[in-house]
């Protein structure tokens, strides 16, 4: 069984190396994605307002080099970008393609655990695994308000964690093929670093990602800048998707041993702002349980 792995590099200086050593051990090849300007079709400001402050140099430096191929260039969409990679992948004769953006990690066990299933289970289009969002730090986990039918969980599904490049399968909606009719889930914890950005880097990411036309315009300061432990609702799209953060206990493989947490600043928000967080919210539930109701009719 021959596994790739595509890691998305832009604006992770600060993850990029531990990745890499991360999942060089598990696969044998690594397709670094590098782009100097992030994508335009989520926020057509962003080529005006960012651009990647990561340096390939650190790629250069990695012990794994021998393993590593960098593919740059300029894309407009995720799926664009995660589509060359799968080309060249299927090109080169490899059987899976595995994503892990420069902010997701997994213990040892658990990346061998989940590519042992897989070679146990070769047939699905697409495998997927629980993770973990982290929040500010890897001290406090997301709650997932459901997952599997579990209310209040900090394991949520990860959309991908690898893609059978022996099917005809592709990236469609950024990170998903939702075309995709065969899914296995794996056992294997993504640990998704997904928040644990300073306050500008996090600004950046909400202004580039592939939800930034989704991103509430309030979001920054009511939710990031405004968090304390025990403050609710936090989804940047849909606020009450995640209740509140709460401490992490569980494992961190040894690339995440010694990293340190970025500093933040803490804001208090005036009665005007707290309001309107409020209602902002109320909005959101009606939504989520008409949503909800919709969803038992059909």
């Amino acid at each position: 069984m021959k596994v790739a792995v595509q890691i998305l590099y832009f604006n992770a200086h600060h993850f990029i190396t531990r990745t890499i050593s991360n999942c060089a051990p598990h696969v044998d090849k690594i397709y670094i994605l590098y782009s100097q300007l992030p994508w335009s079709q989520y926020n057509a400001m962003a080529r005006e307002k960012f651009v990647n402050q990561s340096s390939l140099d650190l790629v250069e430096a990695s012990p794994h080099r021998e393993k590593i191929e960098v593919i740059t260039g300029v894309w407009d969409t995720e799926e664009q970008q995660r589509e060359h990679c799968r080309l060249r992948a299927v090109a080169e004769g490899f059987d899976f393609l595995i994503v892990q953006d420069a902010d997701e990690f997994y213990t040892a066990e658990d990346y061998q655990r989940n590519l042992g299933v897989m070679r146990a289970n070769p047939g699905y289009e697409v495998y997927q695994t629980p993770w973990v969002n982290f929040w500010k730090s890897v001290e406090y986990a997301l709650v997932h308000r459901h997952h599997l039918g579990v209310v209040n969980t900090i394991y949520g599904t990860c959309p991908l964690f690898a893609i059978n490049l022996k099917l005809p399968v592709q990236f469609e909606s950024r990170r998903v093929p939702r075309a995709a009719k065969s899914v296995f889930r794996l056992p294997g914890v993504c640990l998704h670093l997904s928040y644990v950005f300073s306050d500008m880097d996090l600004f950046t990411k909400i202004g580039t990602w592939g939800h930034s036309h989704q991103v509430n315009k309030n979001w920054f300061k009511w939710k990031w800048l405004a968090w304390q432990p025990g403050k609710r609702n936090l989804n940047p799209i849909s606020s009450v998707e995640w209740p509140r953060a709460v401490r992490y206990t569980g494992p961190l493989p040894p690339e995440l041993k010694d990293f340190i947490n970025p500093q933040h600043v803490s804001i208090q928000l005036n009665w005007c702002d707290q309001l309107h967080e409020r209602l902002h919210d109320s909005v959101q539930w009606v939504l989520y349980y008409l949503k909800k109701w919709r969803f038992r009719l059909q």
